[in-house]
């Protein structure tokens, strides 16, 4: 017998109170005589578990057994199998470890009544880059849950490629991106870095002791909140999907050629520009003017280059 198989067995009876051993035969793959054998292991391995025969009757637990299903309730239940199966696409991990926390989620699944097959996350882009992606995570989670240091090269938003070494606490999703959150000692600062733009990511074996609870206190303010400018703009069928997937629209108004006039929010910073410049011949900046003309002059600076 396996040891799971037992656990299993234990964790049903305390939240069903009682089962029959055909019903458990039949969930286990095994024979009636086999979960009968079960029941006599854990009852001598000091378990409180018991058989009540006749009409009715069945394997049973002691009201007064330790656990309590109320630990767990079916809500919190499902919210465990579902972050097991979030998370085991992420993870990195070698197939045997990946398999036992397939197992795990299968376990707790059994004994929740809800639908458990509702989500799926694949943390890999349509594109083949996907699993490059998948091994810097993977990494870096273990550099965080052993307390190492990181090192890597990392592309900034300006295209300068410095060497940073991380003492790293926490991996995050926001906007539709992975970033790894940590103190960058080349900075002396609290950073937050792209998981994309990391490349050559070693571990140096160091004690990462730089925690967020004992950070040293910043000399200035490095919260940055750049002023943003609320854009209005005319975008054509071609591009309207890109345009929801790009930018948090507050009014879309549709025209009867297809096209929708969009209200949205930017930042000024100049890589906004070329975001917009993006979009080609189907967006037409109706206002402001400013952005308007610095999307123009973009274009005309990259139609010089083809000239």
């Amino acid at each position: 017998m396996q040891i799971d198989q037992l656990f299993e067995l234990v964790y049903v009876l305390i939240d069903k109170k009682q089962v029959t051993a055909k019903e458990m035969a039949a969930r286990f793959g095994v024979s009636t005589r086999t979960i009968y054998r079960w029941v006599d292991a854990l009852s001598v391995s000091g378990v409180p578990v018991y058989t009540q025969n006749g009409r009715g009757g069945g394997i049973a637990i002691s009201e007064q057994y330790a656990l309590d299903t109320k630990v767990l309730s079916e809500e919190e239940r499902l919210a465990i199998v579902s972050s097991v199966k979030a998370l085991n696409s992420l993870s990195g991990n070698p197939a045997s470890v990946v398999n036992a926390n397939i197992k795990a989620a299968e376990k707790i699944s059994g004994l929740v009544e809800k639908d458990t097959d509702w989500l799926e996350v694949d943390f890999a882009p349509w594109s083949p880059e996907g699993s490059g992606v998948r091994q810097v995570f993977g990494t870096l989670r273990d550099c965080i849950l052993q307390k190492k240091q990181v090192s890597f090269d990392y592309y900034s938003g300006d295209g300068t490629m410095e060497r940073r070494t991380v003492h790293p606490w926490k991996l995050i999703y926001k906007g539709q991106a992975w970033y790894l959150q940590g103190w960058c000692t080349l900075r002396k600062a609290e950073r937050f870095f792209k998981l994309t733009r990391i490349q050559n990511l070693d571990m140096t074996g160091r004690a990462a002791n730089i925690t967020k609870i004992n950070k040293p206190a910043p000399k200035q303010n490095f919260n940055y909140h750049p002023e943003l400018l609320t854009i209005k703009a005319k975008i054509y069928l071609q591009k309207i999907s890109y345009l929801l997937d790009t930018f948090i629209c507050s009014d879309v108004i549709p025209h009867k050629d297809g096209s929708v006039t969009a209200t949205f929010s930017i930042p000024q910073e100049d890589w906004v520009y070329e975001l917009l410049l993006s979009f080609g011949p189907n967006m037409k900046i109706i206002s402001p003017k400013p952005v308007r003309e610095k999307v123009v002059a973009l274009a005309k600076l990259v139609l010089a280059e083809y000239k």
